[in-house]
């Protein structure tokens, strides 16, 4: 059983959300549900106070790690997924090596001139038709991510008449032979918009994480500008540093 070290500089509340993250991370199961311990259990098990507990357990419901039942206690929030930043793969096959269940609503796929922005990221002439294909992802069917794909007609004519509920990156392999193999991602944060709200079942104005991708194939040609919204509350974004 893992306990706060109390020789420790850094304070005791964060040490004990630092555990209870751990306790969650490591739970079987994306959507099992778990109870922490209660405060009084968890001030006997590391000797501390309730304040301090409860200093710890606020800061685990102000980063979304956790919710609280009048009456009942304290519950982990549904799992958050965790993307390392240095592999291009897609959501599906993300999910799928996770051994999560991963499921994708159409949301609109239109044919339209591309605006000057969705020009400049695939490198092509002003005007030039993309397909602008909306998707939701759900992982146990709860909304994760709402994504908006922009990919040149000339590179996948009559995309339209393929299944755009299973994975776009393998479908853009087998039946139009182009090999994605690198790209280029910008993350930023905001506040959801009604409309990303609404799909993706949070409050309005709640923190989201956005991604802006482009992704190229082996050849070096631009095929795909990828706009992804993504739960604040259940997606974290992970990358591995080193020192030159």
């Amino acid at each position: 059983m893992r306990v706060i070290d109390k020789t420790s500089s850094l304070p005791y509340y964060q040490q004990l959300a630092d555990l209870l993250r751990r306790e969650i991370s490591e739970r079987e199961g994306p959507d099992e549900i778990y109870q922490l311990p209660s405060e009084n259990e968890l001030a006997d098990r590391h000797g501390i106070t309730r304040a301090t507990v409860r200093h710890a357990l606020d800061v685990l419901e102000q980063d979304g790690w956790i919710y609280r039942e009048k009456g009942r206690g304290s519950f982990a929030s549904a799992r958050r997924v965790e993307h390392e930043l240095t592999r291009l793969v897609s959501t599906t096959e993300d999910m799928q090596r996770r051994g999560w269940s991963l499921t994708t609503q159409l949301v609109s796929l239109e044919q339209a001139p591309s605006l000057p922005y969705v020009a400049h990221a695939l490198e092509l002439p002003e005007g030039t038709p993309v397909y602008e294909l909306c998707r939701l992802r759900l992982v146990d069917d709860e909304p994760l991510s709402l994504q908006t794909a922009y990919l040149p007609v000339a590179l996948c004519p009559t995309l339209q008449e393929n299944d755009l509920t299973t994975s776009l990156y393998r479908l853009l392999e087998t039946r139009y032979g182009l090999r994605l193999w690198t790209g280029k991602e910008v993350l930023r944060a905001r506040c959801a918009t009604p409309h990303e709200a609404k799909l993706l079942e949070i409050k309005r104005n709640m923190p989201v994480m956005t991604t802006e991708r482009v992704t190229y194939a082996a050849n070096g040609t631009a095929v795909e500008y990828l706009e992804a919204v993504w739960r604040g509350d259940r997606y974290d974004f992970k990358v591995t540093l080193s020192r030159p």
